[in-house]
């Protein structure tokens, strides 16, 4: 179902609005899956008030709140082609007060060699191979954006992305929102990894990674679309309204 980026900016102006429902139920699994303490609640209070409820690390917070910035960065930035520099804009703005900021590392490309604990048959891509490898990602994904995007090619997209490791921290949150934009700039109904799902998307992911099989990874993001598909009635009233308004 189509979410246009100028829908979803009208809806960013109205309190309570479809919009904020979505940027909780994206970033509450997304930040799940990397092993934030937010539940639902707090991350709403967060959102809402600007309040801390609960016990979470310093880093949790930051990290928590800036990726609210995150979100709307994205929708703002929806029809503007990938790019090396809107990658790194992403990442600095995820990371913007964190201990990996006070280290020099937001917005950075890698300058350590990073690796998968336990996982030492994938070798993620060393600190010189990073720039190199992520703008042919990104070329070939912008040059056949126009025709032919499916969960193929964003499976494809994102098992690559996340094997580049392109930084020293903060790949997936990274490549999730990378995922936002390329559903929504495509008219693929919005993949929000469900932290249920963790153990079965990350067995997905390094299989893709190990063997280039893709097949179940394509599975676990026809899995997380339910969310977008159980609130088309609520999303059709909300369009009809916002045209309305505008008579």
């Amino acid at each position: 179902m189509k979410l246009a980026k100028t829908f979803l900016l009208g809806l960013k102006e109205v309190p309570n609005s479809f919009y904020y429902a979505l940027r909780i139920e994206f970033l509450f699994h997304s930040n799940k899956l990397e092993g934030s303490t937010f539940n639902r609640d707090a991350l709403n209070q967060l959102a809402d008030k600007n309040i801390v409820s609960g016990i979470h690390t310093l880093d949790d917070v930051i990290e928590t709140r800036n990726s609210l910035d995150v979100f709307d960065f994205i929708i703002e930035t929806l029809d503007e082609p990938l790019s090396l520099q809107l990658i790194r804009e992403y990442h600095q703005l995820l990371k913007n007060g964190t201990s990996d900021d006070k280290k020099g590392f937001s917005g950075i490309f890698k300058k350590i060699p990073t690796m998968l604990s336990g996982l030492d048959e994938i070798k993620l891509a060393e600190p010189h191979e990073v720039e190199p490898l992520l703008l042919g990602l990104i070329e070939s994904y912008n040059t056949k954006k126009a025709t032919s995007i499916n969960l193929h090619e964003l499976s494809y997209f994102h098992s690559n992305f996340e094997k580049i490791h392109p930084f020293q921290d903060g790949n997936g949150r990274i490549g999730r929102f990378l995922l936002l934009k390329q559903c929504l700039e495509n008219n693929i109904d919005l993949i929000a990894i469900d932290e249920k799902y963790n153990k079965e998307y990350r067995d997905a992911l390094y299989e893709s990674q190990l063997n280039q099989n893709y097949d179940n990874l394509i599975e676990i993001f026809k899995k997380c679309q339910n969310y977008i598909k159980s609130k088309e009635d609520i999303i059709f009233s909300s369009n009809e309204a916002l045209k309305n308004l505008k008579k």
